[in-house]
């Protein structure tokens, strides 16, 4: 059944990056590379707490968030798993944009877009369709550009909102002010 999966998502990364619309290719890439290690989504909290949308307090688990999915999926799962990317796997796979020399399973990008997705969605509702269409975009980016199976970018968004959850739960205690 393992086999099967795995060949199955096999199957869609080829189709998918032997189906590229031309006029993505920039655009993802970008998004690709500006959310390299959470920094969109940090600068994101950072622009909502300081035009006072976002509190302090919200920010700090925010960025707790962000920093947990970052290190579970990058420093800790993807050396355990070690799967190859599909550009190692694949002959002739074209790659938009650089090769990263790292595992491919879970998707770091995928984990933090979606922990940053989900706590800006219970902090800052107003905007969350935004917050969670932002979060596919990366996700999708990922596979497009041939640097990540369809496997590893739902496996990082589930440890994106596990991340989110677990920060959504800490409670300061410190004197931090709250706006």
């Amino acid at each position: 059944m393992l086999n099967g999966l795995l060949e199955f998502d096999t199957h869609v990364v080829i189709w998918i990056t032997s189906h590229r619309i031309a006029s993505l290719n920039t655009p993802l890439w970008l998004i690709s590379a500006i959310c390299r290690g959470g920094m969109l989504w940090l600068a994101i909290g950072a622009a909502l707490t300081l035009g006072r949308r976002m509190s302090v307090r919200s920010f700090l688990q925010f960025v707790l968030a962000i920093l947990t999915a970052s290190l579970l999926a990058n420093q800790i799962i993807k050396p355990l798993v070690g799967r190859q990317r599909p550009f190692e796997h694949v002959e002739r796979l074209e790659v938009i944009g650089g090769r990263p020399d790292d595992s491919s399973f879970p998707s770091g990008h995928s984990a933090t877009a979606f922990a940053g997705a989900l706590v800006l969605t219970r902090l800052v509702p107003g905007a969350q369709a935004v917050w969670w269409t932002l979060a596919a975009i990366v996700a999708f980016s990922r596979v497009y550009l041939g640097v990540h199976y369809p496997l590893d970018v739902l496996a990082g968004a589930i440890v994106g909102v596990a991340c989110g959850i677990g920060a959504l739960k800490v409670r300061w205690r410190t004197s931090l002010p709250s706006t």
